[in-house]
């Protein structure tokens, strides 16, 4: 298998959003107790759905549903 073909195929901004949302997924909380501190609980939830949609949308663009990108 001739791997530089298939990292050349690869899209950058497509690994750069499935690897922020995984990052945002996974790491929601901590993420949420340090820049918010006090009220860093309440916006888990809505930081783990922004990722989880980074993620999608990254795996969308890594699979080619929108050629060009």
């Amino acid at each position: 298998m001739d791997w530089e073909k298939v990292l050349s195929r690869l899209s950058v901004p497509g690994i750069t959003l499935l690897l922020a949302g995984v990052v945002l997924c996974t790491q929601a909380t901590r993420l949420c107790r340090f820049v918010l501190r006090d009220r860093g609980e309440r916006a888990v939830f809505p930081v783990k759905i922004v990722g989880l949609v980074m993620a999608l949308l990254g795996a969308m663009i890594l699979l080619d549903v929108f050629p060009g990108l």
